[in-house]
Formats: C-alpha cells, sequence, structure tokens
C-alpha cells in the first residue's frame, strides 16, 4: 500500500512554515495574548490534576492522623524549661563597646 502525497498540499504547508514568522511578527499583540491564554490553560490542566484531584483520592482517615502524645509534650516542655532556666542563669556580664571613644580620651 502506497502513501499518496498530494504536492500541492505539502508546497502549501511549506509556504506557511515559511511565512510564519512574517504572520507572527505582524500581530504581535494577537499572538502575544494567544501564548498567554495557552499557559494558562495548560497550567490550569495540571493544576486540576496535580493538585485538587490528587486531594480528592488522598485523603487521610482519622486513624493515619498524627496524634498528641502527651508524654512526648512534657519532655519537650521540660527541656525549653531547663534550657530558658540556663539562658536566665547566664553570669550577664557587660562587655565594652570598643566602637565608642574611651572616656578618659574625651577630658584631656
Amino acid at each position: 500500500m502506497k502513501l499518496k502525497i498530494d504536492k500541492q498540499k505539502v508546497k502549501k504547508g511549506i509556504l506557511f512554515l515559511k511565512h510564519f514568522p512574517w504572520l507572527v511578527s505582524e500581530n504581535v499583540f494577537s499572538f502575544f495574548m494567544t501564548m498567554i491564554f495557552i499557559a494558562i490553560f495548560i497550567s490550569a490542566l495540571f493544576f486540576v490534576r496535580y493538585v485538587i484531584l490528587m486531594d480528592r483520592y488522598h485523603k487521610a482517615s482519622p486513624s493515619q492522623l498524627p496524634a498528641l502524645n502527651e508524654a512526648t509534650l512534657q519532655n519537650i516542655l521540660e527541656i525549653w524549661q531547663r534550657r530558658q532556666d540556663r539562658i536566665d542563669s547566664a553570669n550577664n556580664r557587660a562587655y565594652p563597646n570598643f566602637f565608642l571613644p574611651k572616656e578618659n580620651s574625651l577630658e584631656n
């Protein structure tokens, strides 16, 4: 079985591809707006497919939701309290500011 290729259609296709850059440059605004709408449409399809539909199928059942472990919470609170006590009991020594001039040099 041979494929019949219409030479006129091939010539028209090549001629269209030859003149396509000119068509685009003559109608820049409409081409730009068309490309923006195509991009928005494609991104909306991906958003619906990978965010909305996946969220519908992968709902967590109540048994899979994380539960609050009281013992772990108390342990964390104790660690935080110990850290806060260490910070509060630290010796707050006043360090001199080396960027200010000395007080004695101003008097001389």
